[in-house]
């Protein structure tokens, strides 16, 4: 109590204040990241505390920034640290960019930064792009059908030879598009082409004479270095199976036509039958009247029982005579085929 009795208001006051700020610097220093601090200060990239206790504050990963930083500065590329922590947070791989631009860097590429981070937001990997814009692919375009003006199928593939253009890479048409394009392009060819034989003697100069490299790479995201055809077949011929169509057709119709006639000849055959049946009907009826007129001829004195019997032995003596001849004949007949095997046996 002695002792503090030794200073004045003023000096309590001042030991105070600065008790008060040695706390409140304390408590700054707990909810900084220090580590981080001290990792850009010695990495050549100075961050202040206040904005790494900003990044904090609004759920930033620090250390992804730091590092990022750092690397920036390292590689001279002239990126703002608000600019990396905008990217790190809206979720991009800022790692990836840094690396890309490295890349492109080395390789006198000219790439941006927000094209860089333009990529990577579209899910694509920015240093797998840099790599595809140094080194060509090549792009099959597979299984190409169409019909030349004399009706012949023409089989084709191309082969187009591509580079990635970074430049038109957000905006250009993809790998997808430039396949639609040439299958377009050279199925059009096919369609206008009057001989399918023009196609077979230079198949590149008939189907991709007019393909323009510069204009439909304009429109794409790859630069077209070349295209040219790597295979060619014919196919059908529509002419030939037109005339395959029409001769089943005839057939067809020849087919129809004789069974018409055919069910007109059993038609006119099953007609010749009925009439022929009601013919020995009648004459069965014919027949059949005769006994009963010959009974009333005898009732009525006009024909005698003699004369019946003399009828009668008249028919039987006719059907003797008719067995007789057709005997004679049958006897002749075998004669005759026993005459020409014995004439077999003395040839052999």
């Amino acid at each position: 109590m002695a002792n503090l009795l030794l200073f004045g208001t003023p000096e309590i006051v001042t030991v105070s204040v600065f008790g008060a700020l040695f706390v409140g610097f304390i408590i700054y220093l707990i909810f900084v990241p220090m580590k981080s601090w001290f990792t850009a200060l010695f990495g050549g990239a100075y961050i202040p505390t206040f904005k790494l206790l900003a990044m904090k504050n609004r759920q930033i990963d620090v250390g992804k920034v730091v590092g990022a930083y750092i690397l920036s500065k390292k590689s001279k590329l002239g990126i703002k640290l608000s600019q990396i922590e905008s990217f790190v947070q809206s979720g991009g791989d800022i790692m990836e960019v840094l690396t890309a631009l490295n890349f492109a860097k080395d390789a006198g590429i000219a790439l941006s930064f927000d094209l860089a981070c333009a990529i990577d937001r579209a899910n694509h990997n920015v240093v797998e792009c840099v790599q595809n814009h140094l080194n060509s692919k090549v792009i099959a375009v597979d299984d190409i059908r169409g019909f030349t003006k004399d009706e012949y199928e023409i089989i084709t593939a191309a082969r187009v030879s591509v580079k990635l253009d970074l430049a038109n890479y957000v905006n250009g048409l993809g790998e997808e598009d430039l396949k639609s394009t040439v299958n377009a392009w050279v199925l059009e060819n096919i369609s206008h082409c009057p001989n399918h034989k023009n196609i077979l003697n230079d198949p590149n100069k008939t189907l991709l004479g007019n393909f323009d490299l510069h204009i439909v790479g304009q429109k794409s995201m790859y630069d077209i270095l070349d295209a040219s055809i790597c295979k060619v077949e014919v196919g059908r011929n529509l002419n030939m199976e037109k005339q395959i169509q029409e001769a089943e057709k005839a057939k067809v119709y020849a087919q129809i036509e004789a069974e018409r006639m055919k069910n007109a000849e059993e038609v006119k055959e099953l007609q010749m039958r009925t009439k022929t049946e009601e013919m020995k009907a009648e004459m069965l009826q014919a027949e059949a009247e005769v006994p009963k007129a010959l009974s009333q001829a005898i009732k009525e004195g006009r024909f005698s029982v003699m004369d019946y019997y003399k009828l009668m032995n008249l028919q039987a003596d006719t059907a003797l005579r008719r067995s007789i001849i057709a005997n004679e004949q049958n006897q002749k007949a075998e004669s005759d085929f026993s005459f020409n095997d014995d004439e077999g046996d003395l040839f052999e």
